[in-house]
C-alpha cells in the first residue's frame, strides 16, 4: 500500500501529507502567503508495478507579464517578449529543461510549453498562434523548470530504484517506465523503458544518457521492481499546484484512444471534483455496455502485481457517474493523490488534442 504523507488543512479532507504554507502579514486589512510546500511518499514494493506521479512543480525561475503580444516565427515557434528585464544566461533556459506556463485567463490558462530557445528578455516555445488564444501584452506567465530523470531520481544519490550493473537484460534491476501516449488504441504497454546505474540514467536500447528526460506535469509512470530485491520509496516535493493545471487528451479518427495521466494535486478529491465534463469526457446515453461512450480507468497501488488492470472503471450518463459493472453512483468516489487516472476516450471524429482544465478544490496563493 502507498502511504500518503502530505497533509492539507482542509476540513474533513482525510489526507495525511505534509504541506505547509506561511502567512506574512502586511497590514488589518491584506496577508500575502508564500508559496505552498509539501511531499508525499510512496512505497514501491519488490515484483509490482507501483504506478507513480510528481504533483508539484520547481519554484518558478521567473514569473510575471509580457511586454508584448506573442509573435509567429514559422515552424511552429511562437516567441513571447517577457516585461521586467528577467536577463536570462545564454543557455540558462535550454541547457537544462524548462517550461512555459501561461497562467492568464485569456489564453490557455494552466498549460505548459517547451521552451526551445531563449534571448536575454524573450523566450521562444513550440507552440502555435491558436494554441495561446488572446493572451498578448501583460498577459500572466510564469517560466518553471522541468522535472528531469536526473532532478527526481540524481543516479548518484537516488534510493527509489535499484541500480542497474548495465544495459544487457541480466544486469538491469529496477525499471522506470513511460506509458505509451502517441499511439492510437487502448490497453497499450509501455513504450519506453529506463534503467539506472550508480552513474547515470539510460534508455532501453539506447547508449546514450537519458537523465535529461523530462516527466511533464501529470504525467504517471511506474516504478517496477523484480521480485528478490528491497522494498523502496519514493518522495516527492516542491511546491503546491495553486491554480488550474491544463492536461491533454488525445482522441483518435475510428477507434478508441487510451490517455495515461495523474492528477496533479497532491489531496484526495472526488470523482465529481475532477473538472472532466462535457468538452472533454462524452457521456453514455445509456448504462448499456453497447451504449458506452468514454471511461475512466483507475490504478492504484492497493495489489502487488506487475502489469496489474485497473482497480476501478467509471463512465458518465445523465450528468453522473456511475461504476462498470454495477451502475452504483460514484460522485463521490474518492481518489487519492497517488492514484493513476487512464482517460479511454470513444473513438472520434478526427484526431485531435483535448485540453482538460484541472482547478484546486483547496484555495492557495502561489506565484
Amino acid at each position: 500500500m502507498n502511504r500518503i504523507l502530505a497533509h492539507f488543512p482542509l476540513p474533513g479532507s482525510g489526507i495525511t501529507a505534509l504541506i505547509w504554507m506561511l502567512a506574512l502579514s502586511q497590514s488589518e486589512t491584506a496577508e500575502v502567503y508564500s508559496p505552498v510546500f509539501g511531499f508525499l511518499k510512496y512505497d514501491c514494493p519488490a515484483n509490482s508495478d507501483t504506478v507513480v506521479s510528481v504533483p508539484f512543480h520547481s519554484s518558478p525561475r521567473w514569473a510575471g507579464r509580457l511586454s508584448d503580444a506573442p509573435s509567429n516565427q514559422g515552424g511552429n515557434v511562437m516567441r513571447l517578449s517577457l516585461k521586467d528585464s528577467p536577463s536570462f544566461a545564454t543557455g540558462e533556459l535550454t541547457d537544462t529543461p524548462h517550461l512555459f506556463l501561461c497562467r492568464d485567463q485569456a489564453g490557455p490558462a494552466g498549460r505548459y510549453f517547451d521552451i526551445v530557445a531563449h534571448g536575454a528578455n524573450t523566450v521562444d516555445i513550440s507552440a502555435l498562434p491558436a494554441d495561446l488564444g488572446a493572451l498578448t501584452t501583460d498577459g500572466l506567465i510564469s517560466i518553471v523548470p522541468a522535472w528531469t530523470l536526473d532532478r527526481l531520481f540524481p543516479a548518484d544519490t537516488q534510493t527509489t530504484f535499484h541500480a542497474s550493473g548495465g544495459p544487457l537484460a541480466s544486469d538491469r534491476v529496477s525499471e522506470l517506465l513511460f506509458f505509451d501516449d502517441l499511439t492510437p488504441g487502448t490497453s497499450l504497454a509501455p513504450t519506453r523503458r529506463f534503467y539506472v546505474t550508480d552513474a547515470a540514467w539510460f534508455e532501453v536500447g539506447s547508449f546514450g544518457e537519458a537523465g535529461s528526460t523530462v516527466v511533464l506535469p501529470g504525467q504517471a509512470f511506474i516504478v517496477r521492481h523484480p521480485s528478490g530485491v528491497a522494498m523502496t520509496e519514493f518522495v516527492a516535493n516542491q511546491q503546491v499546484f495553486g491554480e488550474v493545471v491544463s492536461l491533454p487528451v488525445r482522441v483518435a479518427n475510428g477507434k478508441a484512444r487510451d490517455t495515461m495521466l495523474a492528477l496533479p494535486r497532491p489531496v484526495t478529491v472526488t470523482l465529481d471534483q475532477l473538472d472532466l465534463g462535457p468538452g472533454v469526457f462524452e457521456e453514455s446515453s445509456s448504462t448499456d455496455p453497447g451504449d458506452r461512450k468514454d471511461q475512466l480507468l483507475v490504478f492504484d497501488n492497493a495489489s502487488v502485481l506487475q502489469n496489474k488492470g485497473p482497480s476501478a472503471t467509471y463512465f458518465r450518463s445523465g450528468g453522473q457517474w456511475l461504476r462498470d459493472g454495477t451502475n452504483a453512483q460514484s460522485g463521490s468516489q474518492s481518489i487519492e493523490p497517488s492514484a493513476g487516472l487512464l482517460i479511454r476516450k470513444a473513438a472520434g471524429g478526427s484526431d485531435q488534442v483535448l485540453q482538460w482544465a484541472n482547478a484546486p478544490t483547496y484555495d492557495v496563493t502561489a506565484p
